[in-house]
């Protein structure tokens, strides 16, 4: 129980500490989230949408405004495994797709694209819709296949489908809590910058959205910290760029 406590500790602190270090070793990544953030919000200014709630409520799903967000996604995501394998191992060589485990991510997208087509033909078999319980059970079960997916983006070769259904099942329940312990309170606090940006003045929308970025980018790279520290159990690898935590 001790060292199982201890690897939840040390893996709070490394969805944190690390995942905000990344503004100062690797501020590259955090900015390839926060540009497109921050170009959409100039769009969402100059246009007024936060003159007031009806006038949010009338572009939130324009066309226009969305062309920005799928840029912004992107962006996220990408900034979000770059934070992963910055820390989970790869270090300064994040960018370095040759640091990846080509062969072995190959056969872990094989593995999930069968089971994505196994999962909708049960579906189809099913009316279209499988019951609540039955759903929940598939999805458990099959959780250690992202696992089997981020082992090898982030540079571990010995990351097989055997390891992922043995130790796969510790790493993705921390997965879950990780992710969620860094994902949920920096959602919550960026839908919040919106409401209150609601009909303030042009200098205090500004203010909130410039603040709004710097947390989108706080948040993916919490969320990529957190997804290495899961995959590693609390402890991913000590690299020269980023120091102990545990």
């Amino acid at each position: 129980m001790r060292e199982v406590l201890a690897r939840l500790a040390s893996g709070i602190k490394v969805t944190f500490l690390e995942g905000l270090s990344l503004f100062r070793l690797a501020p590259i990544i955090p900015l390839l989230v926060m540009i497109p953030e921050f170009v959409q919000h100039v769009f969402e200014i100059r246009s007024g949408m936060f003159a007031s709630e009806e006038a949010f409520n009338a572009m939130a799903m324009s066309d226009t405004r969305w062309a920005f967000g799928y840029t912004k996604i992107a962006g996220l995501v990408i900034a979000v495994f770059a934070a992963a394998r910055f820390v989970g191992g790869a270090g300064k060589r994040w960018w370095d797709l040759r640091t990846i485990a080509w062969k072995h991510l190959l056969l872990a997208l094989v593995a999930n694209a069968i089971l994505s087509a196994a999962y909708w033909a049960i579906e189809q078999a099913s009316g279209g819709q499988l019951p609540s319980a039955i759903d929940l059970a598939i999805q458990l079960a099959t959780l250690p296949l992202i696992i089997y997916f981020i082992g090898p983006l982030l540079g571990d070769a010995t990351m097989t489908l055997k390891r992922a259904f043995t130790i796969g099942w510790a790493a993705a329940a921390l997965l879950v809590l990780f992710v969620a312990v860094a994902y949920m309170p920096a959602q919550l606090l960026h839908q919040y910058n919106h409401t209150l940006a609601m009909g303030q003045s042009t200098a205090l929308v500004w203010g909130l959205m410039i603040w709004d970025t710097l947390l989108v980018g706080i948040m993916a790279c919490c969320i990529g910290a957190a997804i290495a520290a899961a995959y590693w159990l609390g402890r991913p690898p000590v690299t020269d760029e980023v120091p102990a935590t545990a």
